[in-house]
C-alpha cells in the first residue's frame, strides 16, 4: 500500500473526530478572547456538553437510521415530518384513551409509547415499499411522504399546537440521570436519559451494521445492487427492512420529543431534521453514492453539527444564517468525500 493511499485510508476513518476536535478546540479559543472572564466561559463546561448531548440527542436517533438508508445508497427525505405525525398521533392515542377509553394514566402513556415505536417502522415500511416494489426513485418516493406525513398531522390539528392530557408522560422526556464523579462548579451534571438511549442505540446498530449477515447485504447492496441481487441477496426485503429500521429511529426520536414538553407543534416538530440527520451522516464520513459508513462516524457527525450549533449561539449568529453554515458543511463534506475517492 502506498503511503498516499494510507494516508488517505487514514483520512477516511479518523477525518470526523479530528475535525470534531479542532471545532471543540478552537470555539474554545474563540470563547477565550470573547469573554473576559473565565468565570463566564460556559463552553467547556460538562453541563454545557451534557446540553449540546441531550438537544442533538432527538436528532441523532434520526440520523442512526438514515446511516443505513444512506450506505444502502437510498435517501429519506421524509423523516422531519415523519416524526411529526407519529408524535402527534402518539399524543391524540394516549389522549383518547385516557378521556373515551377510560384507560390510567399509565396506560394511556404505554398507549402512547407504542404508537411511537410501532407506527414509526410502518410509515417507514411504506417508503420502502414503494422505492422497492413500486420501483420510485427513493428521492420521489420520500419527497411525496414528506408532503403527506406533514399533511397528516397537520390537518386535524388545524395547524396548531397538539396538547397531552396526561402530565405523566412528561416523565420520559424530563428524565435525567446524574453523571457519577463529574460536577459542574459546585453542582452534579445530569444527562437527559434519551442521551443513555442514544448510545445504546447507537452500539446495537454498529453490530447490526458491522457483525450481521444484514449488515453486510446493506453494504453489499449499496456498492453494488445488480451484483448483490446476481448474488441471490433479496434487494426488495432488505430496502424494505432498512427503511422502516429508520422508521424506528424517527419514531423514537418522536417518543422523546413530544414527551419531552407533553404536547407537539404539528407545523415545527421535526422541522429540517432531514437536513440536519443527512448532514450528520456525511460529516461522519458515510458516502452519500452509498457502500460505505459506520455508526460511529455518525455520532461523531452528530457532536459536530451540535457543537457548530453551540459556537453560533455562542457568537450571536442569527438562525436565519445557521441553515446556511449547515449547507456549506454539507458541500464541503461531500467534496471532501470525492476528493479522497480519487486514485482508487
Amino acid at each position: 500500500m502506498s503511503s498516499t493511499r494510507a494516508w488517505r485510508n487514514i483520512l477516511e476513518r479518523f477525518g470526523p473526530l479530528a475535525a470534531l476536535l479542532a471545532l471543540i478546540a478552537g470555539t474554545a479559543i474563540i470563547e477565550h478572547f470573547k469573554v473576559a472572564d473565565p468565570a463566564d466561559r460556559a463552553f467547556l463546561t460538562a453541563r454545557n456538553f451534557a446540553n449540546i448531548f441531550g438537544q442533538w440527542s432527538y436528532v441523532g436517533f434520526v440520523a442512526l437510521g438514515m446511516t443505513f438508508v444512506i450506505i444502502l445508497g437510498g435517501i429519506d427525505l421524509s423523516v422531519g415530518a415523519l416524526v411529526a405525525v407519529v408524535a402527534g398521533g402518539a399524543v391524540y392515542a394516549l389522549n383518547a384513551a385516557v378521556e373515551q377509553g377510560g384507560f390510567s394514566p399509565g396506560l394511556a402513556v404505554a398507549v402512547g409509547c407504542a404508537v411511537c415505536l410501532l407506527a414509526g417502522p410502518l410509515l417507514g415500511l411504506i417508503n420502502g415499499f414503494m422505492i422497492s416494489k413500486g420501483r420510485l426513485a427513493p428521492f420521489v418516493a420520500t419527497l411525496g411522504t414528506l408532503a403527506i406525513y406533514r399533511s397528516l398531522i397537520l390537518a386535524p390539528s388545524d395547524g396548531s399546537e397538539i396538547r397531552s392530557s396526561v402530565s405523566e408522560f412528561a416523565t420520559i422526556g424530563a428524565a435525567t440521570l446524574t453523571v457519577p464523579f463529574i460536577t459542574s462548579g459546585d453542582s452534579p451534571v445530569n444527562i437527559r436519559v434519551s442521551v443513555i438511549v442514544l448510545v445504546v442505540c447507537a452500539v446495537l446498530a454498529q453490530l447490526l451494521l458491522s457483525r450481521t449477515v444484514f449488515g453486510r447485504q446493506v453494504f453489499a447492496i449499496g456498492d453494488n445492487a445488480v451484483s448483490a441481487r446476481y448474488a441471490g441477496i433479496r434487494a426488495d426485503r432488505i430496502t424494505m427492512l432498512v427503511y422502516a429500521l429508520c422508521g424506528l429511529g424517527c419514531g423514537i426520536a418522536a417518543l422523546f420529543q413530544s414527551s419531552r414538553l407533553n404536547s407537539v407543534s404539528s407545523s415545527t416538530l421535526g422541522l429540517y431534521y432531514e437536513l440536519d440527520a443527512i448532514a450528520a451522516v456525511v460529516i461522519g464520513g458515510t458516502r452519500l453514492q452509498g457502500g460505505a459508513g459506520s455508526i460511529f462516524g455518525t455520532v461523531v457527525g452528530v457532536l459536530i453539527m451540535g457543537v457548530t450549533s453551540n459556537m453560533l449561539n455562542m457568537l450571536d449568529v442569527s438562525t436565519h444564517y445557521q441553515g446556511l453554515v449547515k449547507g456549506c458543511i454539507i458541500i464541503g463534506a461531500v467534496l471532501l468525500q470525492r476528493l479522497l475517492s480519487r486514485g482508487r
